[in-house]
């Protein structure tokens, strides 16, 4: 007896298998990157709004320390902005300019706070207001940056950056130009000496035109960096992406001609399915009088009554966790603990022809009501991928298989429906059985054992 091969035989290379995403996919795929930039965005806002929630509190509990309201309302109209935008997130409302609206909010309000608190309410007299790059420098504006990363937009990024340097440097035009005196690197002589420096550094008046130039300089490489790790993300985003839905496809084309737990053992673990031994139970089923069946059917409606009956006993079998090895002709080929381990794969191999029995039993096909002959063997088979580099096959080999195929036909002998060999009936403990007889078997030097079930 030649050994069972499946029917159809995928022309994949299943070292590589490459499939080309369609527009759908590649759609789905920008899908879900937009979905996690809203995800990102709302996180950050939500961090925006619980970083403001320690000032509120501090206002609230200590009242407005010497009538400096100002930042008490920058603080409440930062708020306010990020409730306004967290709430166009949730209700998808939201437009893509809104994002760059709300982040060009931020950095005016940042620049309105350095421009419009002053650094000692309440004095005599105002301490200028240039101070707030000495005392405080601009750290604060990198808080608009890590908003506009969390959203995983490197065009936001970027446009954050721009935003955060021009506001940087309108702040700083606009206390500078309101200075009735100045004093700038440039007044430093040649060869000063310390104190000299300590004097110019230290002076009030001091605006440090090249330490705002710096400053730019690393806001904007910062924000090209968070560009490029963002870009980065979403690409690796997108890949896996993309590559979980080249699996799903993959396991559902191929799925239609190996069993589908096969071919999601071959993508998962391609090694898995190399060629071994090991012992399983086989299931070798065929329909009694199919030749007739054919003769007085178009081959149309012989087909729709195989696929409906094949469609239906690889449930019955799925549900009993055997795997559909192929189809030949008639005949249905299932594997117990082959490819994928089983404990009790005797029992569940006779369960399921029990329940494939029913199955025809109680279910037409085509307006036929079919009826099937089933052996059941256990022992040593070989199963594995086999064949070429461009085309292959999952199928079992074996001695075992040929005693299954062999039982099947003496069922016509004995008048019976489902027989087994001595090793299953000794391994499935849990099912009844009754002996048939000790019958030789075509192509076996030995005589065989034979059982069927109890009943």
């Amino acid at each position: 007896m030649l050994p069972p091969r499946t029917v159809f035989e995928p022309a994949v290379n299943t070292g590589s298998v490459r499939l080309t995403n369609s527009d759908a996919e590649t759609q789905e795929v920008e899908a879900e990157l937009a979905s996690a930039e809203r995800a990102g965005l709302r996180l950050a806002l939500i961090g925006r709004t619980l970083a403001l929630l320690p000032i509120a509190g501090w206002y609230a509990w200590f009242g407005v320390p010497d009538g400096n309201y100002i930042g008490l309302a920058v603080a409440s109209a930062f708020m306010l902005l990020g409730f306004v935008h967290l709430g166009l997130l949730v209700s998808r409302r939201e437009k893509p300019w809104h994002r760059y609206a709300f982040l060009a909010a931020d950095a005016v309000g940042l620049g309105l706070l350095v421009v419009l608190t002053p650094l000692n309410p309440g004095g005599a007299s105002a301490a200028p207001q240039i101070l707030v790059f000495h005392a405080y420098g601009v750290y604060y504006l990198f808080l608009v940056l890590a908003v506009a990363a969390l959203s995983l937009s490197p065009r936001l990024v970027l446009f954050a950056g721009a935003a955060v340097v021009a506001t940087l440097w309108a702040v700083f035009g606009w206390i500078v130009s309101h200075m009735p005196r100045t004093v700038t690197w440039g007044d430093l002589p040649a060869n000063a000496d310390r104190d000299t420096f300590v004097r110019v550094l230290l002076d009030p008046d001091f605006v440090g035109i090249g330490n705002r130039v710096e400053e730019s300089a690393v806001i904007l490489a910062t924000a090209a960096l968070l560009a490029v790790a963002v870009h980065r993300a979403r690409n690796v985003v997108r890949a896996r992406a993309s590559a979980e839905r080249q699996r799903q496809r993959v396991q559902a084309v191929f799925g239609q001609y190996v069993p589908p737990e096969v071919a999601g053992t071959i993508l998962a673990n391609q090694a898995a399915l190399t060629p071994q031994t090991r012992t399983a139970t086989i299931l070798f089923s065929d329909i009694e009088g199919f030749t007739r069946l054919s003769e007085r059917r178009p081959p149309a409606e012989v087909i729709r009554i195989l696929n409906g009956f094949f469609d239906a006993a690889t449930g019955t079998i799925g549900a009993h966790k055997g795997v559909v090895v192929s189809f030949v002709g008639d005949a249905v080929i299932a594997a117990f603990n082959a490819p994928l381990d089983l404990p009790d794969h005797a029992a569940a191999a006779t369960r399921c022809g029990e329940a494939l029995l029913a199955l025809v039993a109680r279910e037409s096909f085509g307006g036929e009501d079919l009826r099937l002959r089933i052996g059941i063997a256990t022992g040593p088979v070989a199963s594995g991928s086999v064949g070429g580099t461009r085309r292959q096959t999952w199928t079992v080999y074996g001695d075992t298989v040929n005693l299954a195929q062999r039982l099947e036909g003496l069922n016509k002998e004995r008048d019976t429906r489902l027989l087994v060999s001595e090793e299953t009936a000794r391994a499935a403990k849990a099912v009844a059985f009754k002996e048939v007889g000790t019958i030789a078997v075509r192509g076996r030097e030995r005589p065989e054992r034979v059982f069927t079930i109890e009943g």
